[in-house]
C-alpha cells in the first residue's frame, strides 16, 4: 500500500502497461487514482490500479458508476483504496460495472454474470 502524495500531477501512475477492464473483474486490486484521457472513442478515464500480485497497471474505462465510486474515493481523500469490481446486470439485458467491498468476494452468480459479459461485449 502507498502513502498518498500530492504532488500537483498524477501522471507517474499511469506510465504502467495498460490492461483491459476484463483483467481486473472479480478481483481485489488497490486502486490508485484516475485522469481523463481522449481516446479514438472519445473521452474516457483512465483507472491506476494494483493487481493482487501487485503489478501496476491502468485500465480505461467509461462506466459511470465506476467512475463515480473512484471519483468519490477520491474527493474524500481515500486513496489509494482496496475493492472488487464486478459485473452488475442494469436495464434488462445490459451489464455493466461496480465496486464492492473486498469482504463481499466473488460469488458463483458473479462469474456467471462476467462470462455473461464477455459473451456479449461486442454485440451492442
Amino acid at each position: 500500500m502507498y502513502d498518498f502524495e500530492d504532488s500537483g500531477t498524477e501522471s507517474g501512475m499511469f506510465d504502467v502497461e495498460f490492461c483491459s477492464i476484463d483483467d481486473v473483474v472479480n478481483i481485489i486490486c488497490v486502486y490508485k487514482g484516475m485522469e481523463d484521457l481522449l481516446t479514438s472513442n472519445g473521452q474516457r478515464k483512465l483507472i491506476a490500479v494494483d493487481t493482487p500480485d501487485e503489478v501496476a497497471t491502468a485500465f480505461l474505462t467509461s462506466s459511470k458508476t465506476v467512475i463515480r465510486q473512484v471519483d468519490g474515493q477520491i474527493e474524500k481523500k481515500r486513496v489509494p483504496f482496496r475493492a472488487i469490481m464486478k459485473c452488475v446486470p442494469y436495464g434488462g439485458a445490459f451489464i455493466g460495472f461496480r465496486l464492492f467491498p473486498p469482504s463481499a468476494g466473488v460469488t458463483e452468480e458473479d462469474q456467471k454474470l462476467f462470462l455473461k459479459y464477455k459473451k456479449t461485449k461486442f454485440k451492442r
